[in-house]
């Protein structure tokens, strides 16, 4: 059982471990970075939150192609779509 002054700093570690996951398993929409109402500047938030930081920015094509959508890259090579929070990240070569 996690002591309650322990629970945020918990429930951090789960949400940062989610991302992580997901991003080496085939990618995927992580809880923490999911939900209607989040901006991108949401996400960017809660990215620094979880201990992550940013290496580049870029835009991306959307699902409609003529519209960029922002994304981040972190240290770490997860990529992050600020528009849906898509995590991925590409294997080693």
């Amino acid at each position: 059982m996690v002591p309650d002054d322990l629970r945020e700093k918990w429930e951090l570690v789960q949400a940062r471990a989610e991302v992580l996951f997901l991003a080496d398993h085939g990618g995927g929409h992580p809880d923490c970075l999911s939900g209607d109402g989040m901006t991108p500047a949401d996400r960017r938030v809660t990215l620094r939150r979880l201990g992550f930081r940013v290496a580049e920015e870029y835009e991306m094509p959307g699902r409609d192609w003529d519209e960029l959508q922002p994304w981040v890259r972190l240290t770490n090579d997860v990529a992050v779509s600020l528009a849906d929070g898509f995590v991925s990240r590409a294997k080693a070569r």
